[in-house]
């Protein structure tokens, strides 16, 4: 069945629909630069309400499988491939991709030229567009379009009640603006008890966690938007040794009088390269984000600590005297390369040292 993305600027390209053909789809368009780990991106609750645009030529290959998966839920709106791959070539693969789209109800758009695609994004910036069948009328198209809002997209990625994770040691509280599995992962493998929290959280209840440490969690949206969720960010720095990831980071830099902007495009992929300009080390990284933090009003009480080398926008700050630090990138990977590791170390000595530890 032949289908169509539809931009907002009038500009379409055509294909062939996979996936829940019944579907139309509306949403901010991003592109995704890595090679592999389709399902995680597909997955991760940052990529609430957007169409992903895959650039690697072969979607599908390997299957699905689910301890892939960075969520319960698959969270793009839809996705878009130069070429579905029907049939696995990994044995392990559980499932094709085409029955994996329609497994959560959603729609994709094949045989595309996403390296054309992928330019018009660049020249023009990110637009919203609307994905369905090539004979979808205007009407059709421009009702969709006036549906999109992303500005509760926090409250409703969020867990919708507290659990834990992890049996004993220090107790982290990870507050969830959607956070990806692999966040928990990497603090339950140092030996953190890890309990995770609505996004809602107020401070009355994030003390009665008693935490030895929080984590800011990744999520989708504009952080602007979700400014009424400062209060619990705020005095998780003044009191607790805190790590905040993507949208978590941006949340640290408005609570400390920093703005945000949005990027052009946004940077989404598992080949981005940053300086961590305390190690001196030059990290290739994986990112997911459309929004940047401004570090001029920030610069009295933190330093920067990673800076992108595509674009020198800043990706990362560590405060000069209390236990903080930011990064906007993902250092738990999933997918993409295991550089920044280390950082969820680092956060691990933070923790203990504030704890009065030797060991985590």
């Amino acid at each position: 069945m032949r289908g169509a993305l539809f931009f907002e600027d009038g500009m379409r390209f055509e294909g062939n629909l996979i996936g829940d053909t019944s579907k139309i789809a509306a949403g901010e368009v991003v592109f995704n630069t890595a090679m592999t780990g389709y399902q995680e991106i597909l997955t991760d609750p940052s990529y609430f309400g957007q169409i992903v645009v895959l650039t690697y030529p072969l979607i599908g290959n390997y299957g699905t499988f689910s301890e892939a998966a960075e969520s319960l839920f698959l969270w793009a709106e839809a996705v878009v491939v130069k070429q579905d791959a029907p049939i696995p070539s990994h044995f392990g693969g559980s499932e094709d991709f085409d029955a994996y789209l329609k497994r959560y109800h959603k729609c994709g758009l094949a045989d595309v030229d996403t390296r054309k695609l992928t330019l018009h994004i660049r020249r023009s910036g990110t637009q919203h567009a609307v994905l369905g069948p090539v004979d979808l009328s205007e009407a059709a198209r421009l009702q969709a379009l006036s549906e999109i809002d992303l500005s509760q997209s926090v409250f409703q990625v969020t867990t919708p009640k507290p659990y834990t994770i992890g049996e004993d040691g220090p107790n982290i509280v990870v507050i969830d603006y959607g956070a990806k599995n692999s966040i928990m992962a990497q603090l339950v493998q140092r030996h953190f008890r890890v309990t995770v929290v609505p996004a809602t959280i107020t401070v009355e209840e994030l003390t009665d966690y008693r935490p030895d440490g929080v984590v800011l969690s990744n999520g989708p949206g504009n952080p602007r938007d979700f400014e009424m969720l400062l209060g619990p960010v705020r005095y998780a720095i003044d009191h607790y040794p805190t790590l905040g990831i993507c949208l978590g980071h941006q949340l640290i830099g408005l609570a400390e009088r920093a703005s945000t902007y949005p990027l052009k495009f946004g940077h989404h992929g598992a080949n981005h390269p940053l300086v961590d300009h305390i190690t001196g080390k030059v990290l290739i990284t994986s990112q997911n984000h459309g929004y940047a933090v401004d570090p001029g009003p920030l610069l009295d009480q933190y330093r920067i600590r990673l800076t992108n080398l595509h674009d020198q926008t800043v990706e990362g700050f560590q405060h000069m005297e209390k236990p903080v630090i930011t990064v906007q990138h993902h250092p738990e990977a999933g997918p993409g390369p295991w550089d920044s590791h280390y950082l969820f170390d680092e956060y691990v000595q933070m923790v203990v040292r504030r704890k009065g530890l030797t060991d985590a």
